[in-house]
């Protein structure tokens, strides 16, 4: 199985701009994470080939590394990929939309796993669309 490798980016300009890279799908797909220390679960709200929000109440540090296995709807087994933590967001405000959580973009994901990505993707409508 290779694996995909991704260069993180220190500059924050440089997340915003990745960002808008890739075609983002909003998304409830269950998502459970480990870190060197924790186990975490959460949903995914978005995703997108370069990574995802992931709403939980429980606070992820900016810098962590998690392992990610995302269930996709397409019956296949876990999607499993590592991410980096960019932001957090401890506080959200459920009745307009706004949910506690963090963004993490991925660094490594096996190529099986990002075809199966791509391919759910393309089957949704854009959470955003291209300027």
């Amino acid at each position: 199985m290779s694996k995909k490798e991704f260069e993180p980016s220190e500059d924050q300009e440089a997340v915003r701009i990745k960002r808008r890279e890739y075609r983002r799908v909003a998304v409830r797909l269950g998502v459970t994470l480990t870190s060197d220390s924790n186990f975490y679960v959460g949903f995914a709200d978005n995703i997108s080939e370069g990574g995802l929000f992931v709403a939980t109440q429980q606070h992820v540090d900016v810098g962590t590394t998690v392992d990610l296995e995302i269930g996709l709807p397409d019956g296949g087994e876990l999607l499993e990929a590592t991410a980096l933590v960019r932001w957090q967001r401890a506080n959200g405000d459920p009745a307009n939309g706004i949910l506690p959580g963090f963004g993490a973009s991925f660094i490594e994901i096996a190529d099986e796993d990002r075809a199966r990505l791509e391919a759910f993707i393309e089957s949704r409508e854009p959470l955003f669309y291209p300027e």
